[in-house]
């Protein structure tokens, strides 16, 4: 609390702040300005792609996706997979090759968003390995697409199937045989790997996608009642269901009294999905 206190006697950004919300919303407007770091821009893609370009009732955005031996920082299933690997000014590019070599093989498009600093790079690997596409990020905080991403036409099932939870792949053999199979619990994993990598690989494809957004599906009432600076945080943060509500609540309805801070919401662990 009094780290709070501290941050909100030194802006005077935060002067005549009545509510959590307005601390948040301001804030946020700092970090775009001073230190446009992951989590900005996954808010970015909540907003501009997820909620302002398609419904949330029919898409859904997954965060920390396991992809193999990497995760995706962020992909929106609609009708198609699309793949947002973000790379900011304080990263590096050295691991994007094996990145983009996963997430190419297991999704429909895939977008590298990136700051200014690393576009040059960028379009030159382009160039080389035409695979992806490329997103400004830019200091705005908007996004600008630069090269469009191109439709993939071929996926590493096996690799996509190790993405999959215990539900999600039982789910799966059971569409595509009809029921789960009856084998002994150590055989399982192969046996419903089998079933799925069987397919051919659109239908593979689909397969998973359609899982992916049933089972991972985003609380889209909770998500809708929170301020645009905090949409990545209904994505991206595993909140139990009874906090949600004390979340939304204490953003909206929590006075500041001077600035003393009656009350400070839950730290939550980001989740990989």
């Amino acid at each position: 609390m009094s780290l709070l206190r501290d941050i909100l006697y030194s802006f005077p950004q935060f002067d005549n702040l009545n509510t959590f919300e307005d601390i948040f919303e301001t804030a946020y407007k700092l970090l775009i300005k001073h230190y446009p770091n992951e989590y900005v821009v996954k808010n970015t893609i909540a907003n501009n792609v997820l909620i302002g370009k398609h419904s949330m009732n029919t898409a859904s955005m997954l965060s920390e996706l396991r992809i193999g031996s990497n995760k995706a920082d962020c992909v929106i299933i609609n009708g198609l997979s699309t793949c947002y690997e973000i790379k900011t000014q304080f990263d590096s590019l050295k691991r994007l090759p094996e990145q983009l070599d996963a997430y190419t093989s297991s999704f429909d498009q895939t977008y590298v968003v990136a700051h200014e600093n690393h576009l040059k790079a960028l379009y030159k690997y382009q160039e080389e390995f035409p695979t992806f596409g490329i997103i400004h990020a830019n200091s705005n905080g908007n996004l600008s697409q630069k090269v469009k991403a191109p439709l993939n036409t071929s996926f590493n099932t096996e690799l996509m199937f190790h993405t999959l939870r215990k539900g999600e792949y039982t789910h799966i053999a059971k569409e595509i045989q009809g029921y789960i199979p009856n084998v002994m619990p150590t055989e399982l994993f192969n046996e419903c790997k089998k079933l799925f990598c069987s397919q051919k690989e659109q239908d593979a494809n689909e397969l998973f996608k359609s899982t992916l957004k049933h089972y991972r599906r985003n609380d889209h009432i909770f998500i809708n009642a929170l301020p645009k600076s905090m949409k990545n945080l209904g994505i991206s943060y595993k909140i139990h269901k009874t906090h949600k509500s004390n979340i939304v609540t204490c953003l909206l309805n929590n006075q500041l009294d001077n600035k003393g801070i009656t009350n400070v919401l839950p730290i939550y662990e980001r989740q990989t999905v």
